[in-house]
């Protein structure tokens, strides 16, 4: 290891004897070459021809230029030196002014050679020190510097695994009569370990499944890349769809050939619905629970009818039928809609699942409270079949098109409108409005009713509200100089069944319209404002009726621990 160099010093005083002994004094500290200067204007032209000094020792009081000036000027010119000054007791002032303006020490003169030894040690010490700091310092920006272009890397690696795993989700639900499917897929990361689809298995049969590879992330999206290949759903050879339990036994055994590594599994639910009779025959690898509900009677529940897949090659699976009667709904979901997994969370789920809720969407939103803040936030997906007719939708969770990156709404896909007259402000729902629209739509009626402008709400376009809409309406009319224009009999009849009777007094029939409405933004970006807002909503309703309060009452108790909690 090559030995440090001997470090450069400079001696400044105006007195030859003193210069020559504190010359020779680093000398012998190990000091080579040590420079003299006689005053200050002196020691500038040697610090400019040598910016390597490691060391200044400078007296205060001194011809042309005094050691305070010179070291005010050294301090920005030769950063990396280390000064001490040599005070008489006449200056003793403003050596410690000096040590304030970042000189390391100061010495009485004449200085003592054991004092001097001790404090041009120390100082050079110090300098190695911070030449040290700045080293490492220096590394480890470069480490940083590193990382953050390796985390680029792979943020732009893992974008493109996402992309590849959406193409093996389905892009459109197949055409099924007197049936209606949704199906909302949300990843935790940019790639996550749920997996779904619903598959068209000749004139009568539709086939589904959900499953779930442990874990997040990379791991798990590859887990559920395996399971998707070794899933075969239709007999080779006789064309015919094969037993939801035979499907999940023949992909076990495949699993635990393949994966050798401990931990890894995936749960599984699949599904055979026969479409002429509307008979469902369904088996469960440790999936959660699928929910089945009927009019007017309990909910059941179809719990799991076998082990998860990949855990042992001898494991068997059993299957379960149901009857779906037209109006009855059945919801199959990953765990990570239910983090905790406790009854409390499935009987809240029960009640979402039976409340009038058109869309697997506003289900997840009732459900989530707008949005997850879990910083490691597990996958989540539900497949949602309907035994009615009406329009079938698949969301993976692909930027909307109605969305710009900004959060704005274009044509088509505008829920919320501003506009003005002489007498009022108008806000305008159109089409239907659910919690992701109620944050711009209460902040901007808030601040209308705070300047004391009248406010009219637009319910013309607007054939549906989800219940924190409801509740947001029934706040605002509350803060009086609220009226309600254009109510559609649908609107009006949710008003009627959730006692809202204030909403209803404010309808007014003989509103002038507003000549010219703009859309505005409904880009949300707190969730913690989301679930305040979620949770006031529902609160307002609950105090309406006792029904309402029974209706809501898990909703609000689930917002307020996770809030409380937050």
């Amino acid at each position: 290891m090559t030995p440090d160099p001997a470090p450069l010093a400079l001696v400044v005083d105006d007195q030859p004897v003193t210069r020559l002994m504190v010359k020779r004094a680093l000398e012998r500290f190990g000091c080579a070459p040590v420079l003299e200067a006689a005053d200050g204007i002196a020691a500038q032209a040697i610090l400019r021809e040598h910016p390597d000094v490691a060391l200044v020792l400078t007296d205060i009081m001194m011809p042309r230029m005094d050691g305070l000036e010179l070291l005010h000027w050294g301090r920005e010119t030769v950063p990396g030196a280390i000064w001490i000054v040599l005070s008489g007791l006449d200056t003793f002032d403003s050596a410690v002014a000096a040590i304030r303006f970042g000189a390391f020490d100061f010495l009485p003169k004449p200085p003592r050679l054991e004092e001097m030894e001790v404090s041009v040690r120390n100082a050079l010490e110090r300098r190695r020190l911070l030449a040290e700091q700045a080293r490492l310092h220096a590394e480890l920006q470069r480490k940083v510097r590193e990382l953050e272009e390796k985390s680029e890397l792979l943020r732009r690696d893992l974008e493109r695994a996402e992309v590849i795993q959406r193409a093996l989700l389905p892009g459109s639900p197949p055409p099924v009569e007197s049936y209606c499917v949704q199906a909302v897929y949300r990843p935790g990361q940019h790639v996550g370990g749920d997996l779904y689809d619903v598959v068209r298995l000749g004139e009568r049969h539709l086939a589904f499944y959900l499953a779930d590879a442990t874990g997040h992330g990379v791991t798990s999206a590859m887990l559920s890349v395996l399971f998707k290949q070794r899933l075969v759903l239709v007999d080779p050879e006789t064309g015919r769809a094969l037993a939801p339990a035979a499907v999940l036994d023949a992909v076990n055994r495949s699993l635990c050939q393949s994966i050798e590594a401990p931990g890894l599994f995936v749960t599984a639910v699949i599904g055979l619905l026969d479409t002429v009779e509307g008979s469902v025959t369904l088996a469960s690898a440790g999936h959660p629970p699928v929910l089945h509900v009927r009019e007017g009677r309990e909910t059941r529940l179809i719990r799991r009818t076998g082990p998860a897949l990949g855990l042992a090659l001898d494991a068997r699976f059993h299957e379960e039928r149901l009857w779906l009667a037209p109006g009855d709904r059945m919801l199959l979901y990953t765990d990570g809609l239910l983090p905790s997994g406790t009854e409390r969370e499935l009987e809240r789920l029960k009640r979402v699942l039976s409340m009038p809720l058109s869309s697997a969407q506003e289900m997840l939103g009732e459900l989530r409270g707008g949005a997850a803040t879990d910083p490691d936030p597990d996958d989540v997906t539900l497949l949602l079949i309907d035994a009615h007719a009406g329009p079938s939708s698949f969301d993976n969770g692909a930027a909307s098109p109605n969305l710009t990156a900004s959060g704005a709404a274009q044509p088509g896909g505008e829920v919320v409108f501003y506009g003005e007259t002489e007498d009022a402000v108008h806000l305008a729902l159109r089409g239907r409005a659910t919690w992701m629209h109620c944050d711009a739509f209460y902040e901007t009626a808030r601040a209308v009713l705070e300047e004391g402008r009248p406010l009219v709400l637009d319910l013309s376009g607007c054939d549906y509200l989800d219940s924190t809409c409801l509740g947001t309406v029934h706040e605002l009319v509350g803060r009086g100089r609220v009226v309600l224009a254009g109510v559609t009999p649908v609107v009006r009849a949710l008003f009627e069944e959730l006692s809202m009777d204030r909403v209803l007094a404010s309808i007014r029939e003989d509103v002038t319209a507003a000549p010219e409405l703009y859309a505005l933004s409904t880009r949300h970006d707190d969730p913690a404002a989301w679930r305040q807002r979620i949770l006031h909503a529902h609160e307002a309703l609950s105090g309406l009726s006792e029904h309402n309060r029974e209706e809501f009452r898990g909703v609000v108790e689930s917002l307020r621990g996770e809030i409380d909690g937050g």
